[in-house]
């Protein structure tokens, strides 16, 4: 049996979605009523989601640095079980793929810093006080550093660079469209802060590693 395109799951990617998973099985246990605390979910929301209000109206902090600790805090959160599984899969899959050029290290700090930036971008561009939850801007973080190390292998081989426009295209379109199908609940905004932080991550990586193995765009 060949195996030489397997590809362990890096620990990086274990112990995020890992989380995730139990964060939302926890949420999910106290919606079912199989905690002896409820609505534990909109606890965990007034202190880990991501509240504008804190920072553009007079929304008072709960706890001292919560301002800023949401940047983080909101990807660990999800609004329903099937919202934490979509945005699991994709790291997972995306994980597995990026291993091949990126350390465990990288990983984590594309994880981190794109979440961190779709929050930064949902702050300057949202017009609403409602909270936003959801490992999303992360998940299109992934997207920007393989669209990245797809350009950057597709560019020094010469070959066309349509494909990489064309997919961020159809993501543009999926948001439009997801957002119309959600009544404007949908923080595009992260979106594009995570995709465009992943995009200026992938140029640090590719410096950091020398030139990309052309794993990532197969």
């Amino acid at each position: 049996m060949q195996q030489d395109n397997f590809q362990p799951m890096p620990w990086s990617i274990k112990y995020i979605t890992g989380f995730l998973v139990a964060v939302e099985l926890l949420l999910q246990a106290s919606d079912l009523g199989l905690l002896p605390v409820d609505n534990l979910r909109n606890r965990a929301f007034v202190y880990g989601a991501f509240w504008p209000g804190l920072w553009w109206f007079d929304l008072g902090p709960v706890y001292p640095g919560q301002k800023f600790v949401m940047f983080l805090s909101h990807a660990f959160l999800h609004g329903s079980l099937m919202h934490m599984a979509l945005n699991t899969v994709v790291i997972v899959a995306l994980g597995k793929r990026m291993a091949a050029v990126l350390s465990e290290g990288q990983l984590v700090l594309l994880f981190i810093g794109s979440a961190m930036a779709g929050g930064l971008v949902y702050l300057a561009f949202s017009t609403a006080n409602a909270p936003m939850v959801g490992a999303s801007g992360a998940v299109f973080g992934f997207f920007g550093t393989w669209k990245y190390f797809e350009y950057l292998a597709r560019k020094r081989m010469g070959l066309s660079l349509v494909p990489v426009w064309q997919f961020i295209g159809v993501l543009v379109l999926l948001n439009v469209a997801m957002w119309f199908m959600l009544s404007g609940l949908l923080a595009w905004q992260a979106h594009l802060g995570g995709f465009v932080a992943g995009w200026l991550l992938g140029m640090v990586f590719a410096r950091r590693t020398g030139q990309p193995r052309p794993g990532p765009h197969r």
